[in-house]
């Protein structure tokens, strides 16, 4: 399997290191179906490759549709069983906050925390693949 999928919204890119980065494209607004698009291609390269961590980068002039924040998108999925962390580098204090507030309402039982800047997300998933492979 390619070490890239694209999808209608965002291309995923799985790295050496072991974290599957997934840019969300320039322009988009972001709606459930290309959501469910990007977990289902999580998913078969789970199905590959195991367990793995996840940065998902968002534009900073991203748009959504609201109907995005009103359900849990992981809830009953697969990729739940091989995610172990996931870091969401939102490139706005505005999609901070909106993804800080969706996984308050949908807390999930991988770890996971937003931040505005990429290169922070890449550091807290780096010492997070640290911690537990010194445990």
């Amino acid at each position: 399997m390619s070490s890239m999928i694209e999808t209608r919204q965002a291309i995923l890119e799985a790295t050496p290191e072991g974290t599957m980065v997934v840019r969300y494209r320039p322009g988009i607004t972001l709606d459930k179906e290309g959501l469910a698009e990007v977990l289902a291609a999580r998913e078969r390269h789970c199905e590959l490759a195991g367990c793995h961590k996840v940065l998902a980068v968002f534009p900073q002039e991203a748009d959504f549709q609201i109907a995005v924040m009103t359900e849990d998108h992981y809830k009953g999925r697969p990729i739940i069983d091989c995610t172990r962390f996931l870091a969401i580098a939102a490139n706005s204090v505005m999609h901070e906050r909106m993804a800080s507030l969706y996984f308050a309402y949908f807390p999930q039982s991988f770890e996971t925390k937003v931040f505005v800047e990429e290169e922070e997300a890449m550091a807290w998933l780096t010492e997070k693949a640290a911690n537990v492979a010194l445990n």
